[in-house]
């Protein structure tokens, strides 16, 4: 964290579960503190605009790994430090705003905590 710096990419990790009888579709999700969301298949796969579809009663693992497919926080405005971020998700049902913690990958994720919009 503390070697972060303007115009940086950082990895969004994050599991996706779907309660519903029906597909969803995540199509877009964005921030104020970045230019753009992008999802990456793997690591080495070129960026694509965010379109990933939750199978109805499945969980879709968006996580870190070599070869994982992942979404990731592109051209950050500023440095975070260990602040957390709100990031909004836009599904087929609607759009959700979480407030992300920011945290180096040797410590992992904690919960987030859901807003409303």
């Amino acid at each position: 964290m503390a070697q972060q710096k303007s115009g940086d990419d950082l990895g969004l990790y994050l599991t996706l579960v779907n309660d519903s009888d029906t597909p969803q579709k995540l199509d877009g999700v964005s921030t104020v503190h970045a230019e753009r969301v992008v999802y990456r298949a793997s690591s080495s796969a070129p960026q694509q605009a965010v379109n990933v579809t939750i199978p109805a009663r499945a969980t879709l693992s968006l996580q870190q790994g070599q070869g994982r497919p992942h979404l990731e926080v592109i051209d950050i405005h500023r440095p975070l430090g260990a602040t957390p971020i709100d990031v909004t998700f836009r599904f087929t049902t609607g759009t959700t705003t979480l407030r992300i913690p920011v945290l180096p990958l040797e410590r992992g994720a904690g919960s987030p905590t859901p807003t409303h919009s």
